[in-house]
């Protein structure tokens, strides 16, 4: 029997003893190890530090700087441990948000249910259908049948107890209403401060949807011939939101479905009785002069003398976006409701307003929706017509509708 030579031996042992070490690493030891790899390195030799068994301290390790750290696993590490905090604020901000909005909007259901609940049901966007009927039109570009129905939604009358609203908030004003959506909001107005309301709701509190406010120009009193009333476009439909729903829809078949249904606004001040306005014009404005004129519609809330009235209604049609069979003459009170726009993109502030006036005493509230008429050759400004390649080609407005011109 041959015996094995002492070192030939004590290598097999040796080989023997490597394989039974050998032990595959768990998938948190591999993730980890990748945070203690220099990518930047290329190959040159960096302080090492001994690795802990507790992967929390071996995640601490491999993001906080450490002292042994060479200068670029340090600026990493800071690059890396920046971004995390960006990444938390950046989502602790959105919850905030969505918080305050939910906050937000109960709230404003609240006030409307106790003060003016709603009798109709909220206005949707037309239902694409399968089988087409009398009823039904196809929407350019898409195909398919969409139902729209056009009957008008009636305001009912409002009737506000503003002796409890004042006793919450004094700053209460009046009340706005548009039957069949959300906007069935307090007006309110805070002396010496007319941006006090775009960041806080009727209780006082900081809100991202603040409240629907007035100018301080606007007294309140009776004696106003403009009502100018401002709000944010909120994406859950609260405040402005349902204004732009005026904007003419392009897309469909009835571009302007929603005027249609909701030709007329219900608005009831403090002191008075509730009224009903009818919708006639709407356009958007610029509001940087950078970009071409800034027609300023947001001062006009008396008007001196029969030609200043007339001079101010023709302009307003001059840039309106749709026409309607409602007519104008000196002396009608007129309720303007301005939101934020942004059809340009986010770098240009642009507004879009909708214009009413008040049903004259003895005067029908019902409106004519069938003859609205769309103009798509509104006045707009150097900037936006840039963007469209157009110009303005002049006024098409009918001025008869204008009874004091």
């Amino acid at each position: 029997m041959a015996y094995k030579k002492q070192d030939q031996f004590d290598d097999e042992l040796d080989i023997g003893d490597k394989k039974k070490s050998k032990k595959k690493p768990s998938k948190k030891d591999l993730a980890l190890d990748k945070f203690d790899m220099d990518i930047t390195s290329h190959g040159k030799k960096e302080n090492k530090i001994p690795k802990s068994k507790n992967p929390f301290k071996r995640l601490a390790v491999a993001v906080i700087p450490q002292k042994i750290d060479s200068p670029d696993q340090k600026r990493r590490k800071i690059v890396l441990l920046a971004a995390i905090c960006v990444l938390i604020g950046t989502l602790a901000y959105l919850i905030w948000q969505l918080t305050q909005l939910a906050i937000s909007e109960k709230m404003h259901k609240n006030l409307g249910d106790e003060f003016s609940p709603n009798s109709a049901p909220t206005y949707s966007l037309p239902d694409r259908v399968a089988n087409p009927g009398a009823n039904i039109a196809t929407g350019p570009g898409a195909g398919d049948p969409e139902y729209i129905d056009l009957t008008p939604i009636p305001n009912t009358p409002l009737n506000i107890d503003f002796d409890r609203l004042r006793s919450l908030n004094p700053d209460t004003r009046a009340w706005i209403k548009i039957e069949g959506t959300q906007l069935n909001n307090v007006i309110m107005q805070k002396p010496g401060d007319d941006n006090y309301y775009l960041t806080h709701d009727f209780y006082g509190n900081e809100a991202i949807s603040g409240e629907i406010f007035s100018t301080w120009r606007n007294k309140w009193d009776g004696t106003d011939e403009n009502y100018i009333l401002y709000g944010h476009n909120m994406h859950d439909g609260n405040m402005f939101a349902y204004v732009l729903h005026y904007i003419p829809d392009d897309m469909s078949r009835e571009p302007m479905a929603f005027y249609k249904v909701h030709p007329t606004i219900a608005l009831q001040r403090d002191g008075g009785e509730s009224e009903t306005y009818k919708v006639f014009a709407g356009f958007v404005a610029n509001t940087q002069e950078e970009y071409g004129e800034v027609f300023n519609y947001t001062t006009k809330t008396n008007f001196s003398s029969r030609e200043e009235f007339n001079q101010y209604i023709l302009d307003i049609m001059d840039r309106s976006w749709f026409y309607t069979d409602v007519d104008l003459q000196y002396g009608d009170t007129l309720l303007t409701l301005s939101t934020c726009h942004w059809p340009l993109g986010r770098n240009i502030e642009t507004r879009w307003a909708v214009i009413a006036r008040k049903v004259r005493p003895g005067e029908s509230e019902e409106v004519d929706t069938t003859v609205v008429e769309r103009n798509y050759g509104a006045k707009l400004f150097d900037y936006y017509y840039q963007c469209i390649g157009t110009q303005w080609y002049g006024s098409t407005w009918d001025t008869s509708k204008l009874l004091s011109y």
